[in-house]
């Protein structure tokens, strides 16, 4: 067994169900299928489904900075890894004094399917869905094999009030470790699923800038969690039209499950192009990988990343 086998055996042996989920829950995969076959749909169904008239409509001024390349209000904040983005990321992860090569391959994308305005422009109503996979793998093991991925679903009610956006969502979360890796460390099967609401604020009080920030509650869980969290964060990207674009986010996220430790993920680097940026990937805190919650690590790494 490799040296990045031992150490990933030794970090999920957590607890007696591993990964530092209590041992009293048991394995659940509700809803395993429909998901990932929702998610596939969603994902072949944006490219052709987004609105495309109303990048016209987007005007100019304060609103610009809150409303996404598409017209809709509410930009989305893609250095949060929360959100479903398409992501590829070359990483050293490290937990306590284990240190891993990690990949993450994420797939995720949007599609609004109903605006509406009022005559003066002023505010603005938009419905939408969203949805994502959030894959990890070993890059230290022999088949670079699968350990973790997670998916997550939601359904997002929009808006705009003058200069201020808002955006609340319901969403479905659920996550599963990879058959290789279970096979290589003996690892229990475990899977958590939720259900929540989340709901966010975001303005933009300079040219570039934008912050968001607001609280979240689960509805249902598998196991059972604490409900409260509180996500926030700010981007900023610099203005078109000199020979390089840059751009930096940071992003924090507190959930009361994990006594409000922050989980922060920041990301430094360029954009090249309408919606696609390359750079620096940092994070530390609670795991971003729903089977590794509990574990704190840290992260550092090479990250490309593309939103619509």
């Amino acid at each position: 067994m490799s040296g990045g086998r031992l150490k990933l055996q030794r970090i999920s042996a957590g607890g007696p169900a591993g990964h530092g989920l209590p041992g009293r829950f048991r394995a659940v995969r509700p809803w395993t299928v429909d998901v990932r076959a929702l998610v596939a749909c969603l994902l072949m169904a944006a490219p052709f489904a987004e609105i495309r008239p109303l990048v016209a409509q987007a005007g100019s001024g304060a609103a610009v900075g809150i409303r996404d390349p598409n017209g809709h209000p509410f930009r989305t904040p893609s250095g949060s890894p929360l959100e479903p983005v398409h992501r590829l990321a070359l990483l050293s992860a490290t937990r306590d004094s284990f240190r891993d090569g990690i990949a993450l391959a994420d797939i995720g994308d949007r599609f609004g399917f109903w605006i509406r305005r009022d005559p003066a422009g002023e505010v603005e109503v938009a419905g939408a869905i969203h949805g994502g996979a959030f894959s990890r793998f070993d890059l230290e093991g022999p088949d670079q094999a699968l350990i973790e991925v997670h998916y997550r679903i939601g359904v997002l009610l929009r808006a705009r009030f003058g200069e201020v956006a808002a955006r609340a969502e319901l969403y479905h979360v659920s996550s599963h470790l990879g058959d290789e890796f279970l096979l290589d460390t003996g690892t229990r099967p475990i899977s958590t699923s939720r259900e929540g609401m989340e709901l966010l604020l975001q303005g933009s009080p300079a040219s570039g800038l934008t912050v968001y920030g607001g609280p979240g509650v689960l509805l249902r869980a598998t196991p059972d969690f604490e409900p409260l969290s509180l996500r926030a964060g700010a981007a900023w990207e610099s203005a078109p039209g000199g020979r390089a674009r840059f751009h930096a986010s940071v992003d924090y996220f507190g959930w009361a499950e994990l006594e409000w430790k922050p989980a922060v993920a920041a990301e430094l680097g360029a954009a090249l192009a309408r919606g696609t940026r390359v750079g620096l990937l940092l994070g530390f805190g609670p795991s971003r990988a729903e089977q590794f919650l509990r574990q704190s690590e840290r992260l550092v790494g090479f990250s490309i990343s593309h939103v619509r």
